[in-house]
């Protein structure tokens, strides 16, 4: 009966991890290359965060299409000031598909929980893994969604944003991280 208990709360973990079928196998760090650190904090404000984000597209877009392994930790702040940090890693899976690895670890509530003590802080950790990056258009010019950038289309890292997607059954694109 335990054992029973325990395989069903194991599979369910696994469904729910969003990182079923990834390697367990530890990094050898020596072979990424490192992209650096990059808080986006509000208090850092926006001239700050203007510098870094053409920095960081620039390494994650140079890394994914020229298939380099690579790292990057970047730490992004809800408007309440909850942090999300993801450590993001540019390498192939067990089948030699390049994907975006992120394993992120966020903090919830901690302002609701300085006003109501007995609301505790939340701490989450997990891994969503990035098939698809797409650089799509700055400007929207009032589109619902923002056009893609031609891959053959030369262009610095402060006239585009970048799109990571995920595949889910198959072929549909779901979810999305966009710096």
């Amino acid at each position: 009966m335990k054992i029973r208990v325990y395989f069903i709360c194991l599979l369910v973990l696994l469904a729910f991890s969003g990182h079923t079928g990834l390697a367990q196998t530890p990094r050898d760090m020596t072979r990424y290359d490192n992209g650096g650190v990059f808080d986006f904090s509000w208090g850092a404000g926006p001239e700050a965060h203007a510098r870094m984000n053409p920095k960081l597209r620039g390494f994650l877009w140079e890394h994914w299409t020229q298939k380099r392994l690579a790292h990057v930790v970047v730490t992004l702040y809800t408007i309440e000031g909850d942090p999300t940090t993801y450590n993001l890693y540019i390498e192939p899976d067990r089948d030699q598909r390049w994907r975006v690895a992120a394993e992120y670890e966020s903090e919830c509530c901690w302002f609701y929980a300085m006003e109501k003590p007995k609301r505790k802080r939340e701490r989450k950790k997990g891994i969503v893994v990035y098939d698809v990056i797409e650089r799509v258009q700055t400007s929207g010019n009032g589109q619902k969604t923002l056009s893609l950038i031609p891959g053959g289309d030369r262009r610095e890292p402060d006239a585009y944003i970048l799109r990571l997607r995920h595949i889910v059954d198959g072929n549909k694109l779901h979810g999305w991280l966009i710096f």
